[in-house]
């Protein structure tokens, strides 16, 4: 093997080694690399947000994409953001502060109950959390009574062969689908195919 086709190879794995460790000590680096893979410009267009919505984000975190989705339903909209985390929620508090949103809500849910606001809903929206969920039917039941009879349920989720990196990170497509409908869901279709996730569409 050639000098430089070693030193390539090293460099390769030393960058996988310590991008996970960057991204975990600078959490804004993190997720601008994962709003990178979900472009709002695809994600928004795809799920037909409109000013004015009311949406619920189950798994909010640190709020990477509810203030995008604030931006986007303005000021008569409001976004109804959800965790079990509160270290995370407390960053998304002040995180509204310090940027003057004022269209958010946070909620600290329960493990298998969202605790959101009963028929508010235009949207429900879940981006890289399904996989996370300790028993997703009931979580999902328990959302199901939040969301207005028009309303829209949308989940960004990993699919298995694109998250080459972090498999645990995906759902098989039929096994979401299944899972969501046993909640009580209607399954419309695929809004987009990412680079690294599908974006699945459900009604009540």
């Amino acid at each position: 093997m050639k000098p430089y086709t070693t030193c390539l190879i090293f460099a390769s794995i030393l960058s996988f080694i310590i991008t996970p460790r960057i991204y975990s000590q600078d959490p804004d680096a993190w997720e601008k690399n994962q709003t990178s893979y979900q472009p709002p410009e695809i994600v928004l267009n795809a799920i037909d947000i409109k000013k004015g919505m009311v949406v619920g984000e189950i798994g909010a975190g640190r709020g990477r994409y509810s203030v995008i989705l604030a931006e986007k339903v303005g000021e008569k909209g409001h976004i109804y953001a959800n965790d079990i985390d509160q270290e995370s929620l407390d960053y998304l508090e002040l995180r509204c502060k310090r940027d003057g949103i004022g269209n958010i809500s946070i909620i600290r849910g329960e493990e298998k109950d969202p605790l959101l606001p009963v028929n508010k809903l235009d949207m429900i929206f879940m981006v890289n959390t399904f996989h996370h969920l300790s028993d997703p039917v009931e979580v999902l039941k328990n959302a199901y009574p939040a969301l207005k009879p028009s309303g829209t349920f949308v989940i960004i989720e990993g699919v298995p062969g694109r998250c080459e990196t972090n498999s645990s990170h995906a759902t098989p497509a039929d096994k979401l689908v299944s899972q969501v409908k046993k909640a009580g869901f209607r399954y419309e279709g695929i809004a987009a195919e990412l680079k690294k996730d599908n974006i699945y569409i459900f009604s009540k």
